[in-house]
């Protein structure tokens, strides 16, 4: 009688989780995954890669079964994930190459395109900002603004922010003596101050950016269809619930081109979504 207890996962070192979650991931999203798939990737002997194949068959027996046709593993209608999946994860890594471990290129796996991506930031420019934000300093930053052009500002960087169409910093500005953002390209130049913020200064102190608000959105009242939009934003009962930090409500709002008015606009003006106040 073999009293060996089962294999689990939690037991497992973690380049070993690292391994057959990424095998998982070929099965789950891709539809098959090999030895091969593992070997490429992680640089196996071909003995270790059926050793991973072996003990993730073990810890969910019910999730594979091998195809001779394409002499690959594929998912069986019974598979149930192992592992938890975020969409961002999955999204990113079949479209810009799967994981961050290594500094070769990364190859997609899917086809996609983003013709609204935002523009990058510059990398030495945005080096500059995460250090700081890293190491909890400030930093004297040359700006230009649409208000008053170029101007010289001493700022305490605390979180990045992508609003979907530009990257931006939320930042304490200690000449105007409030916390802003600050569009990330828009800076030219940028020097190192190593001073430590203030108490008033830090992320603990941004009220807007600490207060969690509440947003209920509706399918705008002008649309002939409104059922088409609640499936697409994943609504129930009619309305989007979402949760987001007071900061950036504006953004929000504006990335999803929501109608903010207290009378809904009439119908032409191709609102999809309305806020319900």
């Amino acid at each position: 009688m073999d009293n060996k207890a089962e294999p689990r996962l939690e037991d497992q070192s973690q380049p070993q989780q690292e391994r057959l979650f990424y095998l998982e991931f070929r099965l789950y999203f891709l539809g098959h995954a090999n030895r091969s798939d593992l070997q490429l990737r992680f640089g196996l002997k071909e003995s270790s890669a059926s050793r991973d194949i072996a003990l993730y068959k073990k810890l969910v027996p019910n999730n594979v079964v091998y195809d001779y046709g394409i002499k690959s593993y594929v998912p069986q209608p019974s598979f149930v994930p192992l592992f938890a999946y975020t969409g961002t994860q999955v999204l990113t890594a079949l479209t810009h190459g799967f994981g961050d471990d290594y500094a070769g290129p990364k190859f997609p796996e899917i086809s996609s395109e983003a013709p609204s991506q935002a523009p990058l930031p510059f990398i030495p420019t945005l080096a500059a900002i995460t250090r700081a934000i890293h190491k909890e300093k400030s930093l004297t930053v040359n700006y230009y603004s649409e208000e008053v052009g170029e101007k010289v500002s001493t700022i305490v960087p605390h979180s990045l922010i992508d609003s979907g169409n530009r990257w931006s910093l939320r930042a304490y500005n200690r000449g105007a003596e409030r916390f802003e953002d600050f569009v990330i390209n828009r800076i030219t130049d940028v020097q190192d101050c190593n001073d430590e913020p203030t108490v008033d200064e830090q992320k603990d102190a941004d009220v807007l950016w600490n207060q969690i608000i509440e947003l209920n959105l509706k399918p705008h009242p002008s649309l002939a269809h409104p059922k088409a939009v609640e499936r697409e934003y994943g609504m129930r009962g009619g309305v989007l619930k979402m949760t987001c930090r007071a900061a950036l409500r504006s953004y929000l709002l504006r990335q999803w081109r929501v109608d903010t008015a207290t009378s809904p606009a009439t119908a032409g003006q191709g609102y999809q979504l309305w806020l319900d106040q």
